[in-house]
């Protein structure tokens, strides 16, 4: 009796309602653990911790189910409804916790807008430049009839583990309107030796003064976004303080997925009023 009992209910465990819900089970908890495993390499343990454990508790309903019909030794139709409906909720709570722990990890790293206001409070490097004189640019690196369209001198603070400098000049007081954009591996530049594409400023006659700041950020490795030849006009979007950080300065290794971030290790600025 206990042989046909035993051999009834192997036969049971092959049945296509079973092994799909066991497979379901395993796939979702390979899921969690790749998704725990992932985030943590990413320093991110604490936040995808909090979504594993209720998400790995949610899909422990495929064993308890597929426990259910075994000891019923019968599965009804519904539960092939019912499997349909778990895997499509399990599914989209898995790809909800990869997309809550990805925008905590983003936010963290900085790879979202930082704005004038972030650069400026939160300064590490020291920048200062002969080619401004009581809070004024000289002439000479506008681009005017009374200038030459120098690039400015600008000296600043060397960071360790830096390889690469970022110059980056912005008129503030014109939404940002870019005018230098370099990379250099020296700490001090004489006036007019441009190394990457400078416009110098050219405020409209009239217009009162303009804010022109130079931000130099301290990088890890090159760029996310590297150009060997001409650099493109300034209007292109990647020249853009929004994403000229999280695209192209932050980025550490862009072949990760999510990017590997923290390829800034330091930035400064020094600003200066022009107008005529």
């Amino acid at each position: 009796m206990e042989n046909n009992t035993d051999s009834s209910r192997f036969k049971f465990y092959k049945s296509p309602a079973c092994i799909i819900y066991l497979l379901a089970y395993v796939l979702f908890m390979c899921g969690d653990i790749h998704y725990l495993v992932r985030w943590a390499w990413y320093g991110e343990t604490e936040s995808a911790l909090a979504l594993f454990i209720p998400l790995a508790a949610f899909h422990q309903l495929f064993l308890i189910l597929t426990i259910i019909w075994v000891k019923k030794k019968k599965v009804p139709f519904g539960a092939y409804i019912i499997l349909v409906i778990l895997v499509l909720v399990a599914g989209y709570a898995l790809m909800t916790a990869h997309s809550m722990v990805a925008y905590v990890y983003k936010s963290r790293n900085g790879t979202y807008d930082k704005t004038i206001d972030d650069f400026k409070n939160n300064a590490t490097m020291n920048v200062t430049s002969e080619s401004i004189a009581s809070g004024r640019w000289t002439n000479d690196i506008t681009n005017t009839s009374e200038g030459l369209n120098l690039s400015p001198q600008l000296s600043f603070d060397p960071v360790d583990g830096a390889s690469y400098y970022v110059i980056y000049m912005v008129d503030e007081s014109a939404n940002n309107w870019v005018h230098w954009y370099a990379e250099v591996t020296d700490t001090e530049l004489e006036e007019g030796l441009n190394p990457g594409q400078y416009i110098g400023p050219y405020p409209p006659e009239g217009s009162g003064d303009h804010l022109y700041t130079v931000y130099v950020y301290a990088l890890a490795g090159r760029p996310g976004v590297v150009y060997d030849g001409e650099y493109p006009e300034f209007d292109e979007s990647w020249f853009g303080g929004d994403e000229l950080w999280a695209g192209v300065l932050n980025k550490k290794d862009a072949s990760r997925s999510p990017a590997l971030y923290g390829n800034v290790l330091g930035y400064g600025y020094v600003s200066g009023t022009y107008s005529r």
